[in-house]
């Protein structure tokens, strides 16, 4: 049993990313995205159906 924490991929740029200590998120049609910069997420916010396409669940 590990104590690791479960990673998200920040959809901007691949990185691995923790939600509990992720730079911002953002909701997007009822789901929740993770960014290890405040950078990623301003991508994200300006076009959010380009890069929730790609995202991997």
């Amino acid at each position: 049993m590990s104590n690791a924490p479960e990673l998200v991929t920040d959809p901007v740029c691949g990185m691995a990313v923790d939600p509990t200590t992720a730079a911002a998120s953002a909701e997007y049609e009822g789901r929740t995205y993770y960014f290890c910069s405040q950078t990623c997420a301003t991508s994200f916010k300006a076009t959010p159906a380009r890069y929730a396409a790609g995202a991997a669940t």
